[in-house]
């Protein structure tokens, strides 16, 4: 399963290039490519790239990761102890 496959759909939903998505997220191109091919697993994204892509494509987390109950009960933890603090 290429997990990259969300993120692929959002922004394509959004109508704007891997390279226009990089520069929202202040990512570098190669990031965002190798997600999406599936090369690397968005998965095990770090919390801060998966931040930046979800604000740059004006989605939810979740939206751009692979089906799974677990990330979205780990994100939701993840996030309800940043506004904590």
């Amino acid at each position: 399963m290429n997990t990259g496959a969300n993120l692929k759909y959002m922004r394509e939903c959004m109508g704007i290039t891997q390279k226009e998505l990089a520069q929202r997220s202040c990512l570098n191109l190669r990031t965002i490519q190798n997600y999406e091919q599936g090369v690397n697993d968005i998965g095990k994204a770090s919390f801060n790239k998966l931040i930046k892509i979800a604000l740059a494509l004006e989605c939810n987390v979740e939206d751009i990761l692979p089906p799974c109950p677990m990330f979205k009960n780990y994100f939701e933890k993840r996030l309800d102890n940043s506004i904590r603090k």
